[in-house]
């Protein structure tokens, strides 16, 4: 029997919307593993990405529509406060899973010998990576019997690491989510799939981003089931075969953001995808 488990933070709402979207179409979620330590320590490279996408927000909001600047200016103002008024407010994951009636079990990191405990415990086969604080890393990586998906938002193995979403706009690349089993390195595991996510009209970038995101529950759930099935088969990626991206600095931002309005002003009506 396959058993799903997510791992997680304790707020937000991929989680929840992936187990009710599996429950939804007859495959439950046995366990939810939830993260409740904290990164005290940025990298030079995550500053760099937060400060760029910072002046980017307040980019668009001066660009956009009052309706939008409303919207923008909110999200600023959320972003702003501190980590424990926004989980006020964040979908309470382990509230959540006890009214679903699935079993959540709370761990500093998901890496660890308390998660492998775990897993093992529940036989798990498949966990899928909805949220964590820190990228995943053994003894989780070397498990005989389970193994961990995540749901990269672009395409691999072209795109790679941070900003691969706006990367693959700027360079005229579909745009979407690629599961794929988690090893050591950084989007480098073998691909299970890629679901096309195509840019609307009235997207931006944090709009785009945010559709993409919305689409993991569904990712998840094909590539499970492709794997049950038998249906998928596990492409290796080659070094080579792609690039680790940069984070963008704001002004490659601002140029993939006028590359986006140019594929949406230059998309025939009805060809846009889904």
């Amino acid at each position: 029997m396959v058993k799903i488990a997510i791992f997680c933070r304790k707020t937000g709402g991929t989680a929840v919307k992936t187990a009710a979207h599996f429950r939804a179409n007859g495959m439950d979620v046995s366990l939810l593993v939830v993260e409740v330590g904290v990164r005290k320590k940025r990298s030079a490279t995550e500053r760099q990405f937060q400060a760029a996408h910072e002046q980017f927000r307040r980019y668009l909001l001066r660009r956009s529509s009052l309706k939008e600047r409303m919207r923008l200016a909110a999200r600023v103002a959320f972003d702003g406060l501190p980590s424990a008024c926004r989980d006020l407010v964040r979908p309470n994951v382990l509230r959540r899973a006890r009214a679903m009636g699935i079993p959540a079990c709370v761990v500093q990191k998901h890496s660890s010998p308390e998660t492998r405990d775990l897993l093992e415990k529940n036989e798990i086969s498949y966990v899928l990576l909805a949220s964590s604080a820190w990228l995943v890393k053994e003894p989780l990586l070397s498990m005989a019997t389970t193994r961990i998906i995540n749901a990269h938002c672009a395409k691999l193995p072209e795109h790679r690491s941070l900003d691969a979403l706006p990367w693959s706009v700027l360079e005229n690349d579909p745009v979407g989510l690629t599961a794929h089993f988690v090893d050591r390195g950084i989007d480098t595991g073998p691909v299970l799939l890629f679901q096309e996510v195509a840019p609307q009209p009235g997207d931006n970038l944090i709009r785009l981003r945010q559709r993409v995101d919305a689409a993991k529950p569904e990712v998840f759930l094909k590539a499970v089931r492709g794997l049950v099935a038998g249906t998928l088969e596990p492409a290796a990626q080659q070094p080579s075969d792609g690039v680790h991206h940069r984070p963008m600095t704001f002004d490659e931002l601002v140029q993939a953001e006028r590359a986006l309005q140019r594929r949406l002003a230059s998309a025939k009506p009805g060809n846009l995808g889904p």
